[in-house]
């Protein structure tokens, strides 16, 4: 008679071997059809085997990935063509690291560290063309290059560390679990006369305002297959492409207050963004609320409660904790700050109705595709969801395979490699969650408790998800938003009467947020809102509108640049 748990033993090691099985034979035919993939296979093996400097140890560790795609984009101002580019790439990035999982190259700032200490480090080119030889050959000259800095970095790494006392020092690479996994390979071709056409249809529609200065389209496509492969055993394709429409207006007060304000809609596809009318509604939306404010009076000022509508809101959260909920360890030789989210892990940073976890595996939000969606990690790790504040605490930070003190393993947020774990998709909830009405009362309530006449709602920062998004060149990349860096800038904001009356008024800043501000806040809706910042690989964030309990709005007293002399062309050919 056999045991049940016998049976159990014997049935589990059946199925890890049937999956092995099935792992070998997806790799055998991936290698079959994939000339780039046998080719970096193959030069793995070769190096693992026998990459080795006298004397010195040979790597532990190899790991190589290439990112095989095409970028286009066309840039269009008032129906004409000021940019068109498509550009088509294979770009390498080496890892290699010597020494052990304890102890290796990386994680290394001390003095004379080199640009070995770096984990991994991005190549020139491969070929085009699916030529095995002359891909094993770039690969190689990477491999070669990246192991001699490696070696030297560890020297380097030992002999500084001989004279500093080190305590409690985490492993400089996680152990984690092979994957193999293979996505169908994209046609990353790009449309450039599609892209085109979209962008000069919508930024004709400029041409009906001539308070706007100045004012742009651009539809960008991107498109790449993901490869990588490491000595653990990983090898992985992954494929994604993303079509990135961009637009923004710029206007002057008549007092020389320059105004911008844009927004940005990330799709899979030119076929999935919004119908056209609906894309040409937003850009009228946009320039009328552009000249809206450029007419308001200024705000002299305010101190009080203030209310951040669900787009604002959720802008200003990702602007203050897009980089501080990534977890790692201190270099060798740096020092840790003081606000650094370790510091942190149990303590309150958020009130405690307020819940924060980052799931890069949601596709769409509310109908929005995600920016930050992803499988693998660009360390090959799977995605998974982590729950980093509970009831406003801190009890987790994103993990890439650089160990802390505090996190031994990855979460799956290894993005860009290498260094410290990265936002995927960043989602903020409330419980108890107020509906617009509600918050609205709260604002009012709140202003009565402190003896304001009124108080202040921010519909929006400016920018709208621009963020710097347009990165292939042309003459369109301005700072919307941004009055030279000195504080966050909202754009379009109201002062709000206790009769139900609303004010539309400019020129203020905030002139500080620290996270006690955060800690601070009195409710915040239910309606979410989805703010993606640069796809491909970009983040997601997700929040819903904020009711502060106090803030400083201070009145921006600047030179602004005298407004133009003469007025816009544009206005003369409306005249005529």
């Amino acid at each position: 008679m056999v045991r049940p748990l016998a049976l159990a033993l014997t049935l589990a090691a059946g199925l890890v071997a049937a999956y092995a099985q099935a792992d070998k034979q997806s790799l055998h035919r991936e290698l079959e059809q994939d000339v780039l993939l046998r080719a970096m296979v193959d030069e793995l093996e070769r190096n693992v085997a026998g990459l080795q400097l006298e004397d010195l140890d040979r790597p532990y560790f190899v790991e190589f990935s290439i990112q095989d795609g095409t970028a286009a984009y066309v840039a269009a101002s008032l129906g004409a063509v000021v940019g068109r580019n498509l550009h088509r790439w294979r770009s390498p990035d080496t890892d290699v690291r010597v020494g052990s999982y304890e102890l290796d190259n990386t994680n290394f700032s001390g003095r004379f560290a080199g640009s070995g200490a770096d984990s991994f480090s991005p190549g020139g080119s491969v070929p085009l063309e699916d030529d095995y030889n002359a891909i094993r050959q770039a690969i190689w000259w990477e491999a070669d290059r990246e192991y001699k800095a490696a070696a030297e970095a560890l020297v380097r790494k030992k002999a500084f560390m001989e004279s500093k006392l080190i305590r409690d020092k985490p492993p400089d690479l996680s152990r984690e679990e092979p994957v193999v996994y293979f996505e169908p390979r994209l046609n990353v071709e790009a449309d450039l006369d599609a892209l085109q056409e979209l962008a000069v249809s919508l930024s004709t529609l400029f041409r009906d305002y001539p308070d706007v200065q100045r004012s742009g389209v651009q539809v960008a496509y991107m498109g790449a297959n993901r490869y990588l492969v490491n000595s653990e055993g990983t090898r992985l394709r992954t494929g994604e492409q993303w079509v990135t429409l961009s637009v923004h207006a710029a206007a002057q007060a008549d007092d020389g207050m320059p105004l911008s304000d844009s927004f940005t809609v990330y799709s899979g596809s030119l076929d999935e963004l919004p119908p056209l009318d609906e894309l040409r509604a937003r850009c009228r939306e946009l320039a009328d609320e552009l000249v809206a404010v450029r007419n308001a009076p200024v705000l002299s000022g305010y101190t009080g409660p203030v209310l951040f509508d669900a787009p604002a809101a959720t802008e200003l959260f990702a602007s203050y904790f897009g980089g501080r909920f990534g977890g790692g360890q201190r270099p060798v030789g740096s020092r840790t700050s003081p606000e650094d989210f370790a510091n942190k892990l149990g303590k309150r940073i958020l009130p405690r109705f307020i819940d924060v976890v980052d799931d890069p595996l949601r596709k769409v939000i509310n109908g929005v595709p995600v920016a930050g969606h992803y499988l693998y990690d660009d360390e090959g790790v799977p995605a998974q969801p982590v729950t980093l504040v509970q009831g406003g605490k801190l009890v987790a930070l994103l993990m890439s395979r650089n160990p802390s003190r505090e996190f031994t393993r990855s979460n799956g947020h290894g993005r860009g490699r290498g260094g410290r774990g990265s936002v995927g998709c960043l989602i903020v909830t409330a419980n108890p969650a107020l509906d617009a009405s509600s918050l609205r009362q709260e604002l009012l309530d709140a202003c009565a408790d402190e003896g304001l006449e009124f108080g202040m709602r921010v519909a929006r920062l400016g920018g709208g998800g621009y963020g710097g998004n347009l990165t292939f060149g042309g003459d369109l990349d301005f700072d919307p938003g941004s009055f030279g860096g000195h504080g966050i800038a909202p754009l379009v904001m109201y002062k709000v009467y206790p009769d139900g009356r609303e004010e539309l008024v400019r020129g203020v800043e905030i002139a500080r947020i620290t996270l006690k501000d955060f800690k601070r806040i009195l409710a915040a809706g239910d309606e979410p809102y989805v703010y993606n910042v640069g796809a491909p690989e970009g983040a997601t964030y997700v929040a819903p509108a904020m009711l502060f309990e106090e803030l400083d709005l201070a009145k921006i007293d600047r030179d602004f640049d005298k407004p133009p002399l003469l007025p816009n062309p544009l206005a003369r050919t409306a005249a005529d």
